[in-house]
């Protein structure tokens, strides 16, 4: 039953037919199958921008992830020409045909009820063709939206747009960390949506950040005014100022089920620019290429670091996870990084390859 709730989640999530609570349930049930959500998204990005691509080598992307998904995983050495596609229950082409399928089904139906007079399911269906914009890992990147709003990319994000972007609405996705410039514009207020909170504003500068990892989904406004709405339960509104930041717990990492979660558990700080150096808080210092750390633990800067330097780093202490750690590291590689770090705290690390172990 999971596994068959798995492929009906994924397949909206690949048509762009999922809703936020579809896709908060896909991540746990991925979760359980060790699936990295970024993995997918790679896949729909690849599918969007490259429909004619040769089939073999989506169904090669697709067999890591469905390999997951089946609880199996083939070796090279052991594939045997033939045997192999019959295991596949879903090659990418199937599987998105299918999502394709379930899409038009339900705009048609969700047209012939709702839709105003004279106005065309084509109009819904042309409204998917969104615009991706991914950062891998040791990566950074900015995009100028069509509205001459800069956005800047943390790495392992992914911001997503519509076509129809800046002529009736201005509203983003965001998977991840970006940086947002926002240009003026009165009569179409600028929307940034997560999973777990709706950020709009008119015009101003501020960072959001909402991985799906341990670390806290926050909103910090460096200058301007922003409208936060936290999603979950009763729709809470915090209104932020200058140098003010919103933060609250990634339920993604509990280990108990969205369903077991209740309540909003939010906290609001101000935070202090660094006026001698940048003139920005430490939650945004990334943008001009420096990550900055105060009393945070071990483990979540680690993630940071994986992130920013596109490699895996395994605690084989677990008490080292929990150490706060304070730096402040400024075009740097990762072994500068980790000496800095072993100058705070006795630890001892080896590097293999993209592997770093902790001791």
């Amino acid at each position: 039953m999971k596994e068959s709730r798995v492929f009906i989640l994924l397949g909206k999530k690949l048509s762009n037919e999922a809703t936020p609570e579809e896709l908060t349930e896909l991540n746990w049930l991925l979760k359980d199958k060790g699936v990295k959500s970024f993995d997918l998204e790679l896949l729909q990005d690849i599918w969007q921008k490259n429909p004619g691509l040769d089939e073999a080598f989506l169904d090669g992307q697709w067999e890591k992830v469905s390999g997951k998904l089946h609880g199996y995983t083939i070796p090279s050495s052991d594939r045997i020409p033939g045997l192999e596609e019959k295991r596949k229950v879903f090659t990418m082409k199937r599987l998105l045909a299918a999502a394709s399928v379930v899409t038009i089904l339900m705009l048609t139906a969700w047209m012939i009820w709702l839709k105003p007079a004279g106005e065309s399911p084509l109009i819904v269906q042309r409204q998917l063709k969104d615009s991706v914009i991914i950062a891998q890992n040791g990566e950074r990147k900015s995009v100028l939206l069509p509205d001459s709003t800069m956005v800047h990319l943390n790495s392992g994000s992914r911001l997503v747009y519509n076509k129809n972007f800046g002529k009736r609405n201005r509203e983003v996705w965001l998977s991840g960390e970006a940086f947002f410039e926002v240009t003026k514009d009165a009569a179409h207020p600028f929307l940034v949506n997560t999973d777990r909170m709706l950020v709009k504003v008119l015009g101003t500068v501020f960072n959001v950040k909402a991985y799906d990892t341990k670390e806290d989904i926050e909103t910090t406004v460096v200058e301007g005014k922003v409208e936060v709405s936290l999603k979950e339960g009763a729709e809470k509104k915090v209104i932020l100022l200058p140098n003010e930041k919103i933060s609250l717990k990634n339920t993604n990492s509990l280990k108990e089920s969205p369903a077991a979660v209740t309540g909003i558990s939010y906290e609001v700080k101000t935070v202090s620019p660094d006026i001698e150096k940048n003139g920005m808080p430490e939650e945004a210092v990334w943008v001009k290429e420096k990550m900055i750390f105060t009393d945070e633990p071990f483990e979540t800067v680690a993630l940071r670091m994986e992130r920013w330097y596109d490699v895996r780093i395994r605690f084989e202490n677990e008490k080292m996870k929990s150490i706060l750690m304070n730096g402040d590291f400024d075009n740097v590689d990762i072994q500068q990084a980790l000496q800095i770090l072993q100058i705070m705290v006795n630890f001892k690390y080896e590097i293999k390859g993209k592997e770093i172990y902790i001791r």
